[in-house]
């Protein structure tokens, strides 16, 4: 998935479109990583732990993620992974929760203030009224207008060009 959200970056920078990069991009790695890659992590260091040699069982890491969103910040001493785990968990969770908003808000804000600047500047989209330059848009007049489409400028006079 990392890869796949990664290969849109070259995109956006190739179309210019560098708001794609910030409200789309980078909370998506936020959000994907923050829940993610944190079991990700997890799992390599429940892994790397013998649990043999320790008093306890190895936690659930599924467990854990579910409790990570149902009861955050806090752990049950059985199922700590490490020490400050809850507090790791909470930070995480409101890196996710964050993300939300940021992902679904950011860029429509963006793009409907810059439609609000255009407008500011007199432009007007075509609704059958007045278009930016005051010349109806009307069907009829823009039949007018495509009846003398494909006709010469200058008519050519019956005299003989000497060449």
């Amino acid at each position: 998935m990392t890869f796949a959200i990664c290969l849109q970056v070259p995109n956006h920078i190739h179309f210019k479109k560098y708001l794609n990069i910030y409200a789309e991009f980078i909370p998506q790695m936020l959000f994907m990583w923050s829940i993610f890659g944190y079991l990700i992590i997890c799992m390599i260091y429940k892994w790397s732990i013998d649990w043999s040699q320790t008093s306890t069982s190895p936690p659930g890491l599924l467990n854990m993620l579910i409790y990570m969103f149902l009861s955050p910040g806090t752990v049950d001493a059985g199922s700590q992974l490490y020490a400050g785990q809850g507090m790791v968990q909470v930070a995480l969770l409101l890196i996710a929760v964050v993300c939300i908003p940021w992902m679904l808000c950011l860029k429509p804000y963006v793009l409907y203030k810059e439609h609000q600047r255009v407008v500011g500047q007199g432009y007007r989209g075509l609704t059958g009224q007045e278009n930016g330059n005051g010349r109806p848009s009307t069907d009829n007049a823009l039949d007018e207008e495509e009846e003398d489409a494909g006709q010469p400028v200058a008519e050519d006079s019956d005299e003989e060009h000497v060449g």
